[in-house]
Order: C-alpha cells, then structure tokens, then sequence
C-alpha cells in the first residue's frame, strides 16, 4: 500500500538526501515534526532497507522526544491523520495507547518514546530513529543506547531540532556539517522558519519585529542559529550608513539608467575597487537559504576611509556573472577589477571576454589570493580595525519615491552582527574584506617636505 504526501522544498532536499544519518536544525513552524511522521511512516514500512538488510517485526522504528507525554503529544496525531486505519483503507492496523506503539498493516512498528525514561529505550534492535528537539535531551541517549541499537541492520537517524546554543547537538551538527572524522556518512541541514513557504507570513514578521523580542531569541527560534556573534567581532554600529552618494549624472543604456560617478564629489583623491567573490554557478528556480552566494562590491578608496558604493549579491550563472561584472565596472571609470582566484576564476574567465568584447568595455581582471589564511581570519583583519575606528562607511542613495535604503546594506549589517557563527552567510563581508588585497593608499600628504638643496649637484650629496 502506498500513502501521498506533500513536501515544501526544505522537506524534500531533506528527504532527497542519501545520507545515513541526517542532522536538520531548524526555526519553528518548519515543519519538522510533520516530516518525522513522513519518515517513520515510510521506514516502518520497508520489509528492506537501503543497506540490502531484511527487515522484520524484530526491527522497531522509534520517534523519540525528550519526554513521553511531549512525543505523543506532537507525533501521535500526525501519524494518525498521515496513515489512516486499516478499517477505513489506511495503513495502521492497531495501537497502544499507553504502552506507545502503532503497528502498521506491514506487521511493524512505531514506537513513541521519551528520552527522560533512558531504560524505556533499550531491549530492542531499531532499523531507524527519529530523535526530536535533541539539544533537550542527553547527549549520551544517542551514544550509548540508540546507535549500538541501529548496528544489526545498519539502521538510519534523523536528528532535528531548533538549536539551544552550542551543546551535544551543535557539535553533531558541526560534525556533520564538516564531515569530520567519523561523520563520513552524515550530512547537515539548516533551515530557518522562513524556509517553509506555507507559513503565514505576516506573523512571521511580527514575531521577527517585536520591539519586545530580543534579537537572540528571534535568531535561536526562527532562524535556527546555534548562536549569534553579538557584534564580537564586528559591531553593526561600527558601520556608519551615509546618504550622499558619489554621483554626477545619469544616462541611459540599453533600456537601463547608468549612473556616472564622479569621485571628486567625495572632497578626496582615491580610486574604485570592484571586488568578487564567486559562488558556485547556477540559477535556482527558488533560492536556496544554504547555499552561497556571488558578491559584487564596489568600494571607493580614500585615505580617511573605504566606502562602499554598491554590493550585487545573488545565486547566477556564469553568464550573468560576467555580463555584471563588466557593466559594474563600466559604471567605474579607471576602477581596478579584483576576482577571487581558482577554479571558479578560470571558469569565469571566456564569459568575461566575450562580454568585454561584445560590449566593447574592457578591464583586466587580477586574481586575488587567499595568502592561506582562513576565511574568518582574513575577513577579522581586513575589516575589524577599519569598522572599529569608523573607517568603513556605507553609502546609501534614498530611493525618491520610497525613502528606503539599499537592500544590500541590510544584508550587510545582518551578516556582521552574526559573524563568525558557522551557519550565517558571510559572503558580503568577504567581498568586502579582499578590497585589503588590492587597495594602495598614498599616505604622502600626511608629510611635510622640506626645501632642500643639494652640497654637490653632480652627485647629489
């Protein structure tokens, strides 16, 4: 027999997903739960599992909550209105109520669980587990009683969850995430509230924006993060937002307003760096939360500051990569053109000729090198001190009609307030933070130069 279901995109790269173990961080109201009933449904089902292990009556599949009373409480409905009963052409041929289990027309069962009962959990081989809110519960529930359980057959694990800060579930998250040693068959997932596309929004937003509400609830809830930087590291304050934008005039091009800027207006000499940071090519029908995105930066180089024109951020092909790249530059005048170097430069590179080509506008692209250093190390460096001392500022045209800031800066500052936690996305900053590769500022006017007159005018002494 067979039973339908509907998975919103996060559920089914989750369900898609060929991992042994799985570990799903995720804010409220994603729909975890709902997708754990999916799951235990479809493994207690199974007379055979992925590893080529018969399955039997022997083998229980377990859903597991901190508490009993909580597991029933959230699984035992879901499961009910999935399946259906035998009687009425469903899949569930009987259940206990007080013991906990419902047996499927398969000859199976689905064994509801508390984690505060660690004794409840022993006596029986498991050929998969679905282990609910784990940051709740002991971190020695899954080490020493749930995976020798799952050895026989070479069972499976679901670990989902919203995050309680960086504890057992963090590290397992961590683990998988990395694939550190010993995680070879894991995989990791984070999604935010935001990612399930039938919640209603507006509450969302409610909730997000409660004045009330602090900023780390609202990060821990809704959008799954083990924790927040807290400005540690780089502060949004540091960051100041100026109004006036290094204009002098507009025209138009191919259907588009261009912008013509005119440095002088900044009252100091400086130069324009166009900085990239690349992400994997490809164009997705709905953006995916977890995957990086391509950063365009622009930055206008003074001796007193960096200030930051413009940032494109997006998931692109190469193609459209390239065709940004040389109109941003063209917008720039005897700006320097700065790609992040390796496979991706390479990749990128005939893309970015046939533009230059085709728009008849051409730049030299250098390639800028890691040096080696981390990621979290190099972005701290280049932009730290600078923010700190009020040396980075971002300039934001008001839109006439809306009065509203750029888009980007927002991400921009969302991005510095969570840095460096490992499940935000940090790819603004580093576009940003390669601006330190390629900027040379001249320091001379800070110096005063005597007159001077040579002893000997043939030698110069």
């Amino acid at each position: 027999m067979q039973f339908r279901v509907t998975l919103h995109p996060g559920q089914a790269a989750l369900y898609n997903s060929p991992a042994r173990f799985k570990v799903c961080a995720a804010g409220r109201r994603f729909g975890k739960s709902h997708f754990a009933a999916i799951k235990l449904a479809e493994e207690a089902m199974k007379t055979e599992n992925e590893k080529g292990y018969k399955l039997t009556t022997e083998h229980g599949v377990y859903y597991v909550a901190p508490t009993f009373d909580q597991a029933k409480r959230i699984m035992w409905p879901k499961l009910q209105e999935i399946l259906g009963f035998e009687k009425t052409g469903g899949l569930i041929r009987r259940e206990n109520v007080n013991d906990g289990w419902i047996e499927l027309v398969s000859g199976r069962r689905i064994y509801i669980k508390g984690a505060d009962n660690e004794h409840s959990l022993r006596g029986i081989g498991l050929s998969y587990v679905v282990l609910d809110e784990y940051a709740d519960m002991k971190g020695n529930v899954w080490d020493e009683i749930i995976d020798p359980a799952l050895m026989d057959v070479e069972g499976g694990a679901l670990f989902i969850g919203t995050p309680k800060g960086k504890n057992h579930f963090y590290k397992l998250f961590m683990g998988a995430l990395e694939q550190a040693k010993g995680f070879e068959d894991w995989e990791a997932f984070h999604f935010k509230s935001l990612d399930n596309p039938f919640i209603n929004r507006k509450e969302l937003d409610r909730m997000m924006n409660s004045s009330n509400r602090p900023i780390e609830i609202v990060k821990q809830e809704i959008e799954a993060s083990f924790m927040s930087g807290g400005g540690k590291v780089l502060k949004p304050e540091w960051f100041e937002i100026v109004d006036r934008m290094p204009m002098g005039g507009e025209s138009s091009y191919g259907g588009n307003t261009v912008v013509h800027h005119d440095p002088f207006e900044f009252g100091a000499s400086g130069h324009f760096y166009v900085t990239v940071d690349l992400a994997g090519f490809a164009k997705h029908e709905r953006k995916v939360a977890k995957l990086d995105e391509t950063v365009i930066c622009v930055t206008y180089v003074t001796e007193d500051a960096w200030h930051v024109v413009d940032m494109q951020h997006g998931q692109w092909d190469t193609r459209e990569v390239a065709l940004r790249i040389v109109r941003t530059t063209s917008q720039y005048p005897g700006c320097r053109l700065g790609v992040e170097k390796g496979a991706l430069f390479n990749a990128i590179g005939p893309y970015l000729e046939d533009e230059m080509r085709r728009l008849n506008r051409y730049i030299t692209a250098e390639p800028l090198a890691h040096g080696g250093a981390k990621k979290i190390d190099r972005i701290t460096h280049a932009l730290q001190g600078r923010a700190e001392r009020g040396r980075i500022k971002l300039l934001s045209e008001e839109s006439r009609a809306s009065k509203s800031r750029e888009p980007w800066i927002e991400h921009f500052v969302d991005q510095a307030a969570d840095f460096p936690d490992p499940l935000a996305h940090d790819d603004l900053l580093d576009a940003l933070a390669y601006t330190d590769q390629m900027a040379t500022v001249n320091y001379a006017h800070d110096y005063q130069i005597d007159e001077w007159e040579p002893l000997d005018l043939d030698s110069g002494y």
